[in-house]
């Protein structure tokens, strides 16, 4: 069936990024109708000093759950298709409870997940990390999961899944909700921002490195969630003076592709007098030599464009962020690449000669995109299914 009309609904005021991610732009473009339902008020006391975009599309702020079923019962259910954007866990329990008790055509979006670490040491570190507001978290996840089972919560009608295991970002679900849905295969967003940009000009002349920034010591996630980082000073010491011998050992300069929330990059040069590039991460991948990271989900864009991959880490980030270490060796060992900790100042590069075609394109189907969706743009994809 078609619809006339697209209901979003996530608990943060909407933003610039949200609108395009969503598709949006393209909805009102074809004469499709887009509401975005900010629920932040049945959830925080304080935004948080959030972007707030609403003016973008016609946005309702709601106060209340009984406004909530008011609108609700307003819609022409029949032709209106309510988006998730909310993860499905314990404390959106009532909200799904009037989408069910209405039976609203729901859907949602499972993508951009990335190969998780396991391991004996990993569970012990997560295990030192739980909190009583965690195990109640994990409380209320099991009898979400338990209400979909009983039929007091209904299931999602329609999934958009980006990989083989895009279905693991949905939340709390089982796998008879995941089979009975409608399934539509789309492309994680960094996987359509290289399609989109494949044919864009070089920006950079020359042979060069690039450096997947992910703004680790300062990044405001990880004071915001109180967890530990590195030291700013020697994390950025040691990097330089690894990328000096990738330099020297490759004779081609080291760039910088910046994290979004990068700000103090403007403002101090943490990185030697290197180039910095603000929101052009595809297109520097595209063109690179080979590409230094961590662990940063951008890694799509060289594996997108056949790119080789090395991988580096520290002792502190070892030390202090063991989870992110982790998850380094974890990305080097999923895509067959090599990895190394950057301060050990006495270990040239150790870069593998060529990259594993069969490990990327693993990757590719597992976590970016599908065969029948390769080479279409999720937007379109999206735009057919909703008008057709």
């Amino acid at each position: 069936m078609n619809y006339n009309k697209v209901v979003y609904f996530r608990y943060i005021p909407l933003t610039l990024k949200i609108f395009c991610d969503f598709y949006m732009k393209e909805l009102l473009c074809n004469g499709i109708d887009v509401e975005y339902w900010d629920m932040t008020d049945l959830f925080f006391k304080d935004s948080y000093l959030q972007e707030d975009s609403s003016y973008l599309t016609k946005t309702i702020k709601f106060r209340n759950y009984q406004d909530v079923e008011t609108v609700i019962r307003q819609q022409n259910l029949d032709k209106t298709l309510f988006i998730s954007i909310v993860t499905y866990e314990g404390r959106v329990i009532r909200l799904y409870k009037l989408f069910t008790k209405y039976n609203c055509k729901l859907a949602v979006f499972g993508r951009s997940m990335i190969p998780i670490a396991t391991g004996k040491k990993l569970f012990f570190q997560r295990l030192k990390k739980i909190t009583p507001k965690m195990i109640i978290n994990y409380i209320d996840r099991q009898k979400a999961i338990k209400l979909k089972l009983n039929g007091k919560i209904k299931k999602y009608d329609i999934l958009f899944l980006g990989g083989n295991n895009g279905w693991r970002r949905l939340g709390a679900t089982y796998p008879g909700e995941i089979n009975s849905a409608q399934k539509i295969n789309v492309n994680n967003e960094d996987y359509d921002n290289a399609l989109e940009q494949r044919d864009s000009p070089r920006i950079i002349n020359g042979d060069y490195v690039l450096f997947l920034d992910q703004y680790l010591p300062l990044h405001p996630d990880t004071r915001i969630l109180g967890q530990k980082s590195v030291d700013c000073v020697q994390y950025y010491s040691q990097l330089n003076s690894y990328f000096d011998k990738v330099e020297k050992q490759f004779g081609i300069p080291v760039i910088i592709a910046a994290h979004p929330k990068a700000l103090k990059y403007k403002e101090i040069d943490y990185f030697n007098c290197r180039k910095v590039y603000f929101g052009q991460s595809a297109i520097l991948s595209r063109d690179a030599k080979f590409v230094l990271a961590h662990h940063s989900t951008s890694v799509d864009y060289p594996i997108a464009f056949n790119v080789q991959l090395h991988f580096i880490t520290s002792r502190s980030i070892e030390k202090d962020m063991y989870l992110i270490h982790r998850s380094v060796i974890h990305f080097a060992k999923y895509l067959k690449c090599n990895w190394q900790y950057f301060d050990n100042e006495n270990e040239p590069v150790n870069l593998v000669k060529t990259f594993s075609s069969n490990a990327y394109l693993n990757y590719k189907y597992d976590f970016m995109c599908s065969k029948e969706t390769e080479n279409k743009l999720t937007k379109n994809i999206f735009i057919d299914f909703i008008t057709s």
